[in-house]
């Protein structure tokens, strides 16, 4: 009876142990169900932390997300397009990778040539209107006489220009130069520049056919002989007669005539500025720059 007795313990205990065995498989498949549910309300609620559930049983692996794979096949493909077309196109250079469009190339810029080292040629229209105005001038004021000049041991070259007063007067005086004798024209005296002087110059110059103005300006064929003579007539005449304040004076006797004329030969100072002003404005400018005599001739 012992003998039949544990048999049966045995068989009851192997029972037993079969039915908890059923037990644990059925609770951990509902533990399995449980997760499952609870991981598809998570990820349809939009949160975008996924909490890891802990079972009793094995975890489960995650599905295969065949979205993504197929969107990382794109991008693979489509970067193995670009380094294909790379390849089989020709190499550039840096210059013709970053150099602009034809119609973007900008001009270089020119250097600046300083004005002192550059003077632009005259243009056409420029010489027509510096030979109109020439022209002008020479027919406003005509040369009236060219030959040479002394004072001291200087001489120059000059001519005169007629600016106002009598032409018979100033014809008559410059046909009587050649009865100074041979030579230039030699300033032998000279007048204080004092106010009394001046005006009765001034009062010569009232009556008129009794007297005439001239220009006395340097005069040579070419440009360095000119600058020579301006140099000698500016330092020789002008500077000259400036120190001294005085005009220069020569007395020149006609045969056939009872009143000689007398030349006045004025520096630039005053007197010579405003009868400039008065009668030959457009000359003042050019006339002051190469240095100049003012001629008054009267009849005593």
């Amino acid at each position: 009876s012992s003998g039949i007795n544990a048999e049966y313990g045995g068989q009851q205990r192997q029972r037993d142990d079969r039915r908890g065995s059923e037990k644990r498989k059925r609770a951990r498949k509902q533990s399995n169900e449980s997760s499952s549910s609870d991981d598809s309300s998570t990820s349809s609620s939009g949160s975008s932390r996924e909490e890891p559930v802990k079972t009793s049983g094995r975890r489960r692996s995650p599905e295969p997300d065949h979205n993504a794979s197929a969107g990382t096949a794109e991008s693979l493909d489509r970067i193995a397009r670009i380094i294909n077309d790379s390849d089989q196109a020709p190499l550039k250079t840096n210059s013709e990778r970053y150099s602009p469009a034809p119609e973007e190339h900008s001009q270089e810029p020119q250097p600046v040539v300083p004005a002192a080292t550059y003077l632009p040629p005259p243009s056409a229209n420029t010489q027509m209107t510096q030979s109109k105005d020439l022209l002008f001038l020479l027919n406003k004021y005509p040369i009236m006489w060219t030959g040479t000049i002394a004072l001291k041991n200087d001489t120059a070259n000059v001519q005169l220009h007629f600016l106002s007063g009598s032409s018979t007067l100033a014809e008559g005086a410059i046909g009587a130069l050649p009865n100074l004798g041979p030579g230039p024209m030699r300033i032998a005296q000279r007048m204080r520049l004092e106010p009394n002087q001046i005006e009765g110059v001034q009062k010569r110059m009232q009556h008129e056919g009794h007297w005439c103005m001239l220009l006395a300006l340097p005069h040579c064929t070419d440009p360095v002989s000119l600058s020579t003579q301006t140099t000698v007539l500016q330092q020789g005449f002008i500077s000259y007669l400036d120190s001294k304040q005085a005009a220069g004076i020569i007395n020149l006797s006609v045969p056939e005539q009872t009143s000689p004329y007398v030349l006045h030969i004025f520096p630039p100072c005053e007197f010579t500025r405003v009868n400039m002003k008065r009668f030959c404005p457009e000359l003042m400018e050019g006339a002051g720059d190469c240095g100049y005599l003012l001629i008054v001739i009267a009849t005593v």
